[in-house]
């Protein structure tokens, strides 16, 4: 029974797909082949081509006459949405990065009587994607997050206005507002000025590094400037942080047993709920036995509060929501870089330079 289910199911999608790619390039009105020619091309049965094509007319796709044939809706424009299309996995309700960044975009949509909807793109490739928004209507978008310049490369094709917020490649595609690169030269610049030399690396880049190209950038920056500074890197003091976090406990215990341990971490913010446990299971006090000097969002619920290099999601917004309204006035926009504040906290003290600490 499943098995006939899944052959079904196939079916019916392989007449959709073949549906859709037939809709999208006719303009309103124009004909659509008839059902023996749809049944001949993609395989299946009258009962289900007939059916996929009362949901495309209940979709507002096509008229269906049942005299002369089926034609082609083209949909109103709905200028006043945006569609915001995202991977993310987590809650966007609480108070995180993404969250507040989220609501500021749509509080910035709404002083413009603009619509903004935002939606999980899921496992959808670009080319779907595509077809279902401008198949909607939609034609104005804005890509939160995509790992490869597909999704903007098939949206900037077919739709009005397309911009990218924060992607994780590397490729210009299309005008995008990026991670500032800076960031591990920042933390490390405030480290050395307050005399740290002993300087551990959490990395974050989940379980496919090559989604995480600007991680990687931090990383190198990280080695580069230890050995500008003549401070050697002990093997240990670096670790590789998967996505979860699940190998953190083994990283630090190795981390901290090295001869001598790192007297400074730079650490994900998001690793902090898992470090801090650890700290306390070894009687570690932040800020005391070990600075952490985080970096990106983190839970404010954390004590001590920790020093943190972060972007502000509300300023991002407003940066970015002008960048969209100029693209939408048909002008030249440039791609810019968030911008990157340090949060002072409780942990990262200064030290006193003695010879112990300016030596490595």
């Amino acid at each position: 029974m499943k098995t006939k289910t899944g052959i079904r199911k196939l079916k019916a999608d392989h007449v959709t797909d073949y549906l859709m790619n037939a809709l999208l390039p006719l303009p309103d009105g124009a004909r659509l082949p008839g059902v023996r020619t749809i049944m001949k091309k993609t395989g299946a049965g009258q009962l289900a081509v007939c059916q996929i094509l009362q949901d495309l007319r209940k979709a507002g796709l096509i008229r269906i006459d049942p005299y002369r044939g089926i034609y082609r809706i083209v949909p109103a424009e709905r200028s006043d949405e945006i569609r915001l299309l995202h991977w993310q996995l987590s809650e966007l309700n609480g108070s995180g990065f993404v969250g507040k960044l989220f609501r500021k975009l749509r509080e910035c949509a709404r002083t413009e009587n603009r619509k903004l909807t935002i939606e999980n793109a899921g496992i959808r490739p670009p080319g779907k994607l595509a077809e279902e928004l401008v198949g909607s209507g939609i034609s104005r978008a804005i890509v939160f997050g995509a790992a490869q310049p597909d999704f903007a490369r098939e949206l900037k094709n077919r739709m009005r206005i397309c911009l990218e917020l924060l992607p994780r490649h590397n490729e210009q595609v299309v005008p995008a507002m990026r991670d500032a690169p800076d960031m591990t030269v920042r933390q490390m610049d405030y480290l050395f000025k307050r005399g740290y030399r002993r300087i551990g690396y959490l990395h974050y880049g989940g379980n496919d590094m090559y989604l995480y190209p600007i991680q990687m950038r931090r990383l190198l920056d990280y080695y580069r400037l230890m050995a500008e500074n003549g401070l050697r890197v002990d093997p240990d003091w670096v670790f590789h942080c998967t996505d979860w976090y699940e190998n953190l406990e083994v990283g630090m215990d190795r981390m901290m047993n090295s001869n001598p341990p790192p007297e400074a971490l730079i650490a994900p913010g998001t690793a902090l709920e898992r470090l801090y446990p650890w700290c306390r299971k070894h009687h570690l006090r932040p800020g005391r036995d070990l600075a952490v000097f985080s970096s990106d969002d983190y839970n404010e619920r954390h004590a001590p509060e920790p020093t943190t290099i972060t972007n502000n999601p509300e300023n991002i917004a407003e940066s970015f929501w002008p960048m969209f309204l100029a693209a939408e006035r048909g002008e030249r926009v440039e791609s810019r870089y968030t911008e990157l504040f340090i949060r002072t906290g409780q942990t990262v003290p200064s030290l006193i330079l003695t010879e112990k600490h300016s030596s490595p």
